[in-house]
């Protein structure tokens, strides 16, 4: 049994140095969001983990043009996407909004199998709001 592995990468917008030394963390997230993406491998499987948090003092309104609130994607360290979450499903083309009062948080999960794969990948988080967006990444890898 693969040994457990967790990777923590905070992100703030004003630590674009966050993660592994040259590994592009996206965009970051806006001021008034704290953001984290959390990728916790367990044997095979890969447990990916963005959470939001309103660090301003006043409520912060997502918006969105779908249903759709977040994805995920995972890579190979060289850039070829082999997992996107969202692919295949259908959001509802209605727009949104999540509110968020400060300190409030949001949190998004999903996971991966990473069943007969190994080496290094990167993980990518993205809350897809409109007005407020956030991008994330980390690098992880899948042992022999």
């Amino acid at each position: 049994m693969r040994a457990l592995q967790v990777l923590w990468v905070a992100g703030l917008c004003s630590c674009g140095s966050a993660g592994a030394p040259g590994l592009d963390v996206g965009a970051g997230s806006p001021e008034e969001l704290g953001a984290s993406l959390n990728v916790r491998v367990m044997g095979d499987s890969v447990r990916l983990e963005v959470h939001v948090t309103n660090v301003a003092g006043s409520p912060v309104a997502l918006e969105f043009d779908t249903t759709q609130r977040y994805d995920f994607e995972i890579s190979r360290a060289g850039g070829e996407r082999i997992w996107r979450w969202s692919d295949g499903m259908m959001f509802g083309q209605a727009t949104g909004r999540e509110v968020l009062q400060p300190g409030g948080s949001l949190r998004y999960v999903a996971s991966w199998s990473g069943r007969g794969q190994e080496g290094d990948f990167v993980a990518t988080a993205r809350v897809v709001s409109d007005n407020y967006p956030v991008e994330l990444r980390t690098g992880f890898r899948l042992p022999e």
